[in-house]
């Protein structure tokens, strides 16, 4: 586990990720909805995230503009994980959203039939955690065929029935 990553090297990870699952954690009566990212940006020091969701059909007012949240970052076949804690915000820029999204056109696509909301998510906390390594179930095979081995293997043993 590791806290303190360098935004270079936390960058790299992320786009090596490249998805999340993002979770709001107040418990207002009206919270933003767990979302997949896909398409995000990671400022050079590594204390912003930015990205944008489906704007909810609830008045955005009725949301809390501060809040607590949490990113999950992993992929399967990569041997590590991240999870992101810090305080997100929901801008009300709409020029700013205009251009992250004109940014990419992959973002554009993505946001062409739906109102969008801009997220920013300032890092508070990085766990960073390797997976089990992937030798690990061979391992345990091979310990449980020598515990078999040992058990059911004794010459001249007899089963009766």
């Amino acid at each position: 586990m590791n806290s303190n990553l360098p935004g270079k090297l936390l960058k790299r990870k992320l786009l090596e990720l490249n998805s999340a699952l993002f979770f709001a954690e107040n418990d207002s009566l009206f919270k933003l909805p767990n979302h997949l990212v896909t398409e995000m940006e990671l400022n050079d020091d590594g204390d912003e995230i930015r990205f944008a969701i489906p704007k909810p059909a609830q008045d955005i007012e009725a949301f809390d503009k501060e809040f607590p949240v949490r990113m999950e970052f992993f992929k399967k076949g990569i041997a590590y994980r991240l999870k992101i804690q810090g305080k997100g915000f929901i801008s009300e820029d709409a020029a700013e959203l205009e251009n992250w999204l004109a940014a990419s056109p992959t973002r554009l696509e993505k946001v062409k039939n739906e109102p969008t909301i801009m997220v920013k998510v300032v890092v508070k906390y990085v766990d960073y955690s390797g997976n089990i390594n992937s030798s690990f179930p061979s391992k345990l095979k091979m310990a449980g065929m020598q515990i078999f081995d040992s058990i059911f293997s004794h010459k001249g043993a007899t089963v009766s029935v």
